[in-house]
């Protein structure tokens, strides 16, 4: 379908500001959520009593006066129940938080909670934290402070509608000064960057692509200079109509294509995820709407109940003093 057409269908459907952020942190759950239970195979080794890292090596990545979960892990008695250890504990618990914020259910308890259980397990230790996982926890912070607290000068509307426009922000600079770093040098505008982004050894890429590929260069230097163009113009965004329509749309089949080629699925996942609520992409609404349909509201409606007439009803009612 194309993007005109998408556009003529949801030319009306649009999200007010003070619903977009809820949305978002719904989604996040359960993205969260998903990505827990990818790694729940290898929660014991990662994170458990049993982690093949050191403890050496453990604290020497540690952030100075914080808790990590392997520090949480190291204090709690050793215990196992039908082999699961307190990781596993700390894991569902993860888990659950992230659904309920999904099915709108204890969203005071679940957003706090999946905020710290998110620093514990990603944050509070470099060596699992990567660019995905702060971006989710910026998410997951926004969340909290626009969705949760209350704001004593601004209303509950245009308190949400602030932490829209931050969250808008957040993103223009994350992309911009990717765009910026990228820009310096030449690998990107070449394209010798995109095509080693592609052919890491490690990567559990979806869409492999053949070392003899490597002789479209000129493809390969478009890629890169469509990246450049696309992260750098991102503040075109704030922009609304076809130029929003359009850089959107650019920047969600940029990651669809990392997810494909370089198997980032959870960072592209999010990062599209985030881009769809941030601009109100037409596709939010065909994505998502079990999750807009109850976060929506509208202005009631006047029922009036239409004149009807009868033999006991007429023009004039049933009052028999009427002639």
């Amino acid at each position: 379908m194309s993007i005109s057409k998408i556009k003529v269908m949801n030319k009306e459907e649009q999200l007010s500001a003070d619903t977009i952020l809820p949305i978002m942190s719904s989604g996040l759950g359960l993205l969260l959520a998903i990505d827990m239970w990818r790694l729940w195979p290898d929660l014991s080794m990662l994170f458990g009593q049993g982690t093949f890292l050191d403890e050496h090596s453990i604290s020497s990545q540690q952030r100075p006066d914080t808790l990590s979960i392997h520090t949480l892990i190291a204090n709690l008695p050793e215990c196992t129940l039908a082999s699961l250890e307190w990781i596993h504990f700390f894991g569902l618990l993860y888990i659950i938080c992230g659904l309920a914020l999904f099915f709108d259910h204890y969203r005071k308890v679940a957003m706090p909670g999946l905020i710290i259980l998110h620093y514990l397990f990603f944050i509070a230790n470099y060596t699992w934290s990567y660019g995905a996982d702060y971006l989710a926890q910026t998410g997951l912070f926004f969340s909290v402070i626009f969705c949760f607290f209350r704001s004593r000068w601004l209303p509950n509307e245009k308190w949400a509608a602030l932490g829209t426009k931050l969250f808008r922000w957040q993103l223009t600079f994350v992309y911009f000064f990717a765009g910026l770093g990228k820009a310096i040098g030449s690998s990107w505008w070449n394209g010798e960057a995109v095509w080693k982004a592609i052919q890491q050894p490690l990567s559990p890429a979806l869409f492999t692509i053949p070392q003899s590929a490597q002789q479209f260069a000129t493809i390969w230097a478009g890629l890169g200079i469509a990246t450049l163009l696309l992260e750098l113009g991102y503040g075109l965004l704030w922009i609304k109509g076809r130029v929003r329509l359009y850089i959107s749309t650019g920047i969600i089949l940029m990651h669809l294509g990392i997810a494909l080629t370089m198997g980032l699925i959870h960072f592209s996942c999010l990062m599209i995820w985030y881009n769809l609520c941030a601009w109100d992409h037409p596709l939010l609404h065909r994505i998502a709407k079990p999750i807009i349909k109850p976060l929506e509201t509208t202005e009631p409606t006047l029922q009036v109940r239409m004149a009807t007439a009868d033999l006991d009803t007429r023009e004039g009612g049933n009052n028999k003093h009427v002639k």
